[in-house]
């Protein structure tokens, strides 16, 4: 289990767990590694847009893409000051 004070997506992160979908079957269907996926929730590189859009479209349709990739404002401040 991933320490969600680190975790900088922290709404997506809730929706997966709240889902049961299982952060693999994301990454594939963004066509991106679990690691990858695990990199970009905790900020440490960045969503491309077309990745915010096959994770939204495909799993969460009935949130929008703002709500759901809306950063944590302390874990982005941690980030922009490593």
């Amino acid at each position: 289990m991933c320490d969600e004070s680190n975790v900088v997506y922290q709404v997506l992160e809730e929706k997966i767990a709240e889902r049961g979908i299982k952060k693999a079957v994301i990454a594939r269907a963004a066509g991106i590694t679990p690691k990858a996926l695990s990199n970009k929730l905790h900020g440490k590189t960045p969503f491309k847009w077309p990745e915010v859009q096959v994770i939204q479209e495909r799993f969460f349709p009935d949130i929008d893409k703002d709500e759901l990739f809306r950063a944590t404002p302390a874990a982005a401040e941690k980030r922009d000051t490593d």
